[in-house]
């Protein structure tokens, strides 16, 4: 079937309708039944979901306004009976992008339906109420009691939902008067209220209690025959009365005017945090010991669950990407393996703090949790790498002392004192040629100088190669060179230490700050005490971090300088000592040669 567009006002949203939730009669309550296949579309929108639902009489074109939404005649299914067409809701299965946020339409069942069960109808009326940012409530034009009935029947069911500390939770109520054919008076909120008065005032109290924005719009009758009605899906815009198109056009491009997003408290809601809240509700409306919708109960899982359901994406798109890094061969540079890990973390942290809601003390627990199993994630690709570069420079340094070194050792080529020291400055020079940066290639050096080095010279040693004190010089040496690589080490990773744990902190402080300052933001048109508080918070949580990245930097700092010191002290001594043994060996060299 080709689109049947309404008009130019109204922009119009492909897609089809699609089955949300229906109510099964399993005994006297009865039950929800939500369709997995509409909540994943659902759970794919990242944008800030905004959910309008038609709710109203089955009998006044409660569907076909859910099709103006969506710019079209046709779209959710039109009934021809007295019979309603809706069972159960239904959502348009292709949320469209407006101003920011993902919008959801919602058609629901006709609430005054003679063959609908009354538990099913508070059940149905209660949930629009909970999971919807604007209400749009289809009713005859003429206030009757009937009506009146109903409107108090809403105010009841609210009453029947535990709220948070505010009502921010409720949505906006749009009022349609359906067939409105009345002089309009000026305000018709205030005509609506009223009239409403009039019939029963308590119910006009209860609406201005519960919900704080609320408007009124007339819709006039469409102006063709009756029997072209039965079938409105297939009517053309210029068919209808101007005045109804005009009257249609005017209330939905008012509403989508004033449509917030679903919030969670201060924070909007995305496919996957609404889903999970839809789902929780249901639960709770399923459970026929459970005489209340409890709304925060509902919304502290909703919370939890999409911090959960964050910190595993999340870690899931960080672990591939590390992967990616391992698999393309490890080792890597330590310069290399910082810039990949710094990219996904930045990556994955930006990801994560669009995901979670909450307060901010939730938050920061979320973040801390998260940060804490990415440093472990992150140590577990540090040893691994770094076990990878010990091994590669471990091979390497074989290979050079094969052949640089080891030739030289055999019996019938053995080298004198002067060819072995040249031997092993061309090993040393040869392996800083292909050595990567690190406390592993110092590692694997110093290990041969404890080990092949010292082994080399007691073989030299037994063949008479080397004198005595020539032995005893090299060994003095490569002691202090052993120790002074123990310290260059050491001083390498004190130097690596700070320096990361500076970029974490800035980087930890820096994204804390971007995002507190986002959430003061949004805060901040929700609730002035709110933002107040959030503010002292966050200032004492600031305080914190600098305190805590000042301690752990003088402490680094101070470490370092000690370090130094005793290197310092360290070379004054061997120069001391040096001076002393060099006119010694000298002298007995000068004797051997007489």
């Amino acid at each position: 079937m080709s689109p049947n567009p309404f008009s130019k006002a109204i922009p119009f949203r492909p897609g089809n309708p699609r089955h949300l939730l229906n109510f099964m009669s399993l005994d006297e309550y009865g039950a929800i039944l939500l369709d997995e296949q509409a909540l994943r579309i659902l759970r794919k929108i990242e944008e800030p979901i905004a959910v309008i639902t038609v709710v109203g009489s089955y009998r006044r074109g409660k569907s076909y306004f859910a099709n103006t939404l969506l710019g079209r005649h046709d779209g959710f299914k039109l009934g021809s009976s007295m019979d309603g067409c809706t069972k159960g809701i239904d959502i348009w299965d292709t949320p469209f992008y407006h101003e920011g946020k993902r919008v959801v339409i919602v058609d629901c069942e006709g609430i005054d339906d003679p063959k609908q069960e009354f538990p099913w109808a508070n059940k149905l009326f209660i949930l629009c109420l909970a999971i919807s940012s604007t209400l749009i409530y289809n009713i005859n034009g003429i206030i009757g009691r009937d009506d009146i009935e109903k409107l108090f029947l809403m105010t009841k069911i609210v009453s029947r939902i535990q709220p948070p500390n505010d009502y921010q939770f409720l949505p906006n109520l749009v009022v349609l008067l359906r067939d409105f054919q009345l002089d309009e008076p000026p305000d018709f909120v205030e005509e609506f209220l009223e009239r409403l008065s009039k019939v029963d005032d308590d119910a006009a109290k209860e609406i201005t209690k519960f919900f704080k924005k609320f408007d009124v719009y007339p819709i006039p009758i469409p102006g063709i025959r009756q029997e072209a009605m039965k079938d409105m899906s297939s009517i053309e815009t210029d068919q209808l009365d101007p005045m109804f198109v005009k009257k249609i056009e005017e209330a939905v491009t008012n509403i989508y005017k004033d449509l917030p997003p679903k919030y969670l408290n201060a924070s909007t809601m995305s496919g996957v945090a609404f889903a999970e809240f839809l789902e929780r509700c249901v639960v709770q409306i399923n459970d026929p010991t459970n005489n209340m919708l409890s709304i925060p109960s509902a919304y502290e899982a909703t919370i939890n669950y999409a911090a959960q359901k964050a910190h595993e994406t999340c870690l899931e798109n960080y672990n591939e990407i590390m992967n990616q890094m391992e698999n393309k061969g490890f080792p890597i540079s330590w310069d290399e393996f910082e810039i990949i890990h710094n990219d996904v973390f930045e990556s994955v942290v930006k990801s994560f703090f669009k995901q979670i809601i909450g307060s901010a003390d939730q938050i920061q627990s979320f973040q801390k949790k998260f940060y804490d199993t990415i440093a472990t994630i992150r140590e577990q690709f540090y040893i691994k790498n770094s076990a990878a570069m010990s091994k590669y420079h471990e091979e390497s340094a074989h290979k050079i002392w094969e052949e640089c070194v080891a030739p030289g050792l055999e019996i019938e080529n053995l080298f004198d004192a002067d060819q072995f020291e040249e031997a092993i400055e061309l090993f040393e020079q040869t392996y800083g040629t292909v050595v990567m940066p690190g406390h592993e290639a110092v590692q694997v050096l110093n290990a041969f100088k404890a080990n092949q080095y010292k082994d080399a010279i007691e073989l030299l040693k037994t063949y008479v190669n080397l004198r005595e004190e020539r032995v005893n010089e090299m060994l003095a040496r490569q002691e202090a060179e052993k120790k002074y690589y123990e310290l260059l080490q050491e001083e390498e990773r004190l130097k690596v230490e700070i320096k990361n744990t500076k970029a974490d902190n800035e980087k930890i402080q820096n994204q804390f700050e971007e995002k507190v300052k986002n959430m003061e933001e949004n805060i901040r048109n929700q609730n002035r005490q709110f933002i107040d508080q959030l503010k002292s918070d966050n200032e004492r949580i600031l305080k914190e971090f600098k305190e805590e990245i000042k301690s752990k930097s003088d402490r680094r700092q101070r470490e370092y300088e000690e370090n130094t010191q005793k290197q310092s002290e360290f070379w004054q001594m061997t120069k001391e000592l040096a001076g002393i043994a060099v006119p010694i060996i000298i002298g007995h060299v000068f004797r051997l040669m007489l």
